[in-house]
């Protein structure tokens, strides 16, 4: 073992002590930190360095041991498994000696998607004090108790097999008519079972609009600052974007080119900026549409986050002229991890990106499904959703008298809802800089550069999303980003 060094467990971790403590000491053999045919930590030093019982430590060893890691001797302790260590060593140069000779052959890639531009966030962002980011949620609000109820109840037994297996395409009949009945009615839309697909997510719903439309709808606009998101799924599936011009009240209908035989759209509130799109501009908008028989793709998400007024109807529960493709997403409201959405289309449509879906991913898993189904059944989704909104309308409001106290040079685009707020700082700040010497103090935030098509645009953009900080850090964070952007200004 190197001299000096210490093993420390992490600060959270859901795996028991033992479990834990095998990972810990596995780790270290595979990486070289203790090499083959070294001893152990001895039980006392290693349960002083963890903090945990000797005992522990003991069944520890004792369950590599059983693996076949380490071996012990009478009165010496623990030692590397020599044997083992060569066999993953041989294993390993195998592996490395054969993808060698087979990534000769490899022709050239035709896309690189590792090169699209997105928006990323630390592994670890929820470790930071002030994670201003998006689309995350604070964990200790999720509503654990519910959502183990209406997994127990997926789990039954008489629907073993109906989830178990490859549904081949279907989807769960009990979610489809949650939705039809609950979440869409609420948005004004009365569809049939067979205008709704099940996707992993809205960015699955957009990657299969993207295909389905390649090659037939000239360009796809998306809106300009938008979703990197879509303009990446848009990109990937073979179309050519054309940027949308957005104002300080959405997406500008008028200034919609006439080869955009697809528009791209999040009225209820515009990502990044959060405005809402006027009810008079949905209904423009469907008839610029309707003139150059174009396709709308309405991005949905949050629409239910309004603090200021009802919420507006749909583009789609405006339209008349079956011109609208609508995207709804259940992992915002309920939880990113779940990768849960679904899109509503006329039924030719739907039945096509069905079976696209199938030859992608087969189907999102049924068990979730059928959870989500109870999920909504059982009322929890709505008191979830209430919960969301006073909670979110707490924090919008509290984000939005910290930045007024101290952050009075920044010019926020006026919104009304969601869980972000977009900022300009001005020009004389470079946000590059500025999310580096944040980062430094627990802070993070979303660079506006990610959001336009030409990172140059974005400097002095930037998005505070507010979901995943608990409100009594939001002052205190705020706080420290006026102070450095007072600092480099």
């Amino acid at each position: 073992m190197k001299i000096g060094h210490r093993f420390n467990l992490p600060d959270y971790s859901p795996l028991p002590l033992r479990a834990q403590i095998c990972e810990l000491i596995g780790s270290a053999i595979s990486t070289g930190t203790i090499g083959p045919g070294q001893p152990l930590p001895s039980c006392r030093d290693l349960s002083r360095q963890l903090g945990v019982s000797r005992n522990t430590v003991f069944s520890s060893y004792e369950q590599l041991k059983e693996m076949g890691i380490v071996i012990s001797k009478d009165r010496s302790g623990y030692f590397v498994n020599l044997e083992f260590v060569r066999g993953s060593v041989e294993v390993k140069i195998h592996a490395i000696q054969e993808n060698s000779v087979v990534s000769s052959r490899l022709p050239s890639l035709g896309k690189r998607p590792s090169d699209l531009r997105k928006i990323e966030h630390p592994f670890d962002w929820n470790q930071f004090p002030f994670p201003f980011v998006y689309n995350q949620i604070d964990p200790n609000k999720f509503p654990i108790q519910n959502w183990r109820e209406c997994m127990r109840l997926a789990l039954n037994k008489q629907r073993l097999p109906v989830w178990s297996g490859d549904s081949d395409g279907a989807d769960s009949t009990a979610l489809v008519e949650q939705l039809r009945k609950r979440l869409l009615s609420y948005r004004g839309l009365r569809v049939s079972p067979d205008e709704i697909l099940i996707t992993a997510g809205a960015q699955n719903a957009l990657f299969i609009i993207g295909l389905l439309f390649h090659d037939t709808c000239g360009a796809v606009g998306v809106e300009e600052p938008g979703y990197p998101e879509a303009r990446n799924a848009f990109q990937l599936s073979g179309n050519r974007i054309q940027a949308l011009k957005v104002d300080s009240a959405g997406l500008d209908p008028d200034t919609i080119p006439a080869e955009c035989g697809m528009i791209y759209t999040t009225p209820s509130h515009q990502f990044p900026t959060g405005v809402t799109m006027s009810l008079e501009r949905r209904k423009r908008l469907l008839d610029v549409a309707q003139a150059n028989r174009s396709v709308i793709v309405e991005d949905d998400y949050e629409a239910e986050m309004n603090y200021v007024r009802d919420t507006l109807p749909s583009v789609l529960a405006l339209d008349q002229t079956g011109s609208v493709i609508y995207v709804g997403s259940l992992s915002k409201t309920v939880s990113p991890g779940l990768r849960l959405g679904f899109m509503v289309a006329p039924p030719d449509i739907i039945r096509e990106a069905r079976a696209l879906r199938r030859a992608i991913l087969r189907h999102p898993p049924t068990i979730l499904q059928d959870a989500m189904a109870h999920f909504i059944g059982l009322g929890h989704y709505d008191a979830n959703l209430r919960s969301l909104h006073r909670r979110y309308r707490s924090r919008w409001q509290a984000m939005k008298d910290a930045i007024s106290r101290h952050m009075p040079s920044v010019q926020l685009t006026p919104g009304e809802g969601g869980t972000c707020f977009w900022a300009d700082v001005g020009p004389n700040v470079d946000t590059k800089e500025l999310e580096s010497r944040l980062k430094n103090k627990g802070v993070l935030y979303d660079n506006g550069s990610v959001f336009y098509m030409e990172p140059n645009r974005g400097n002095g953009k930037l998005r505070l999303g507010f979901a995943s900080v608990p409100l009594k850090s939001i002052e205190p964070g705020i706080r420290v980003i006026g102070e450095e952007i007072a600092a480099l200004a």
